[in-house]
């Protein structure tokens, strides 16, 4: 699925202009990282993304299509092919990796089978496929909490293919483990990309991991799109553009 962002501006109650004017095009199946310092707005385009926060200007379009123009069944249609993976997991410790996968159908099943747990046979052999697919088939009975790290941002991982999303937004998926399971968590998302022609959008703090496992880099400072480019385009003066503010760089 395409992304395109159209002059997107977001500015909050508090006066706080969190985007302005950024706009760029993510083809179908492109693995894109989103770096820049704290307050750049990196979370507010994932959350404009994902559907938590409406833009202020400008317009998002999926596949040629705008946004807010679309039907409810349309939108509902787009929500269903994005898929989020959190810094901190979002799972139920105390369930099971199985469990925690198969929460990824609540949102089409009825009132009753989504209460009770009724997931059906056909969808519990779908989790423990992707569950096979992320390495965690063993631990498909294991209680979450009982899981490292690494193992929960797979079950996380197992859980956001549940939805057979056309798009992945990985929001600081390695922040939270140390630097040999990160880069295998990239290795697995790389992977996906490349075989699934999934469109993965990282929110990335991490220069190494954004230059290695992604097609582009795209550059945020103050809300605006500094640089947009390949990783081999990247270079120091321009990392200093992104990471220094202009105190900074006098002092430099």
């Amino acid at each position: 699925m395409e992304i395109v962002l159209q002059n997107i501006g977001k500015q909050f109650k508090n006066g706080t202009r969190a985007l302005d004017h950024v706009t760029f095009t993510i083809p179908q199946g492109e693995f894109v990282s989103v770096i820049g310092p704290s307050g750049a707005g990196k979370t507010t385009l994932f959350r404009i993304l994902n559907g938590m926060e409406t833009p202020g200007d400008g317009a998002v379009l999926f596949d040629g299509s705008d946004i807010a123009s679309m039907s409810e069944t349309a939108r509902k249609n787009v929500k269903r092919s994005i898929g989020t993976i959190y810094q901190d997991f979002c799972l139920v410790e105390n369930s099971t990796c199985l469990a925690n996968v198969l929460t990824a159908c609540l949102p089409d099943m009825g009132f009753f089978p989504a209460v009770f747990g009724i997931y059906g046979k056909k969808r519990r052999a779908e989790a423990l496929k992707f569950l096979d697919r992320v390495g965690l088939l063993e631990k498909s009975e294991e209680p979450v909490k009982n899981l490292s790290g690494g193992q929960k941002q797979r079950a996380a991982i197992a859980r956001a293919l549940m939805r057979h999303p056309k798009i992945l937004l990985a929001d600081e998926p390695a922040a939270s483990l140390d630097p040999v399971t990160g880069r295998q968590i990239l290795t697995l998302l790389k992977e996906i990309q490349e075989k699934d022609s999934v469109t993965i959008l990282m929110n990335s703090h991490n220069l190494e991991f954004s230059q290695r496992f992604s097609d582009r880099i795209i550059g945020l400072k103050d809300g605006n799109v500094v640089f947009d480019g390949t990783p081999s385009e990247m270079n120091e003066e321009i990392l200093r553009n992104i990471y220094l503010s202009l105190e900074d760089s006098h002092l430099s």
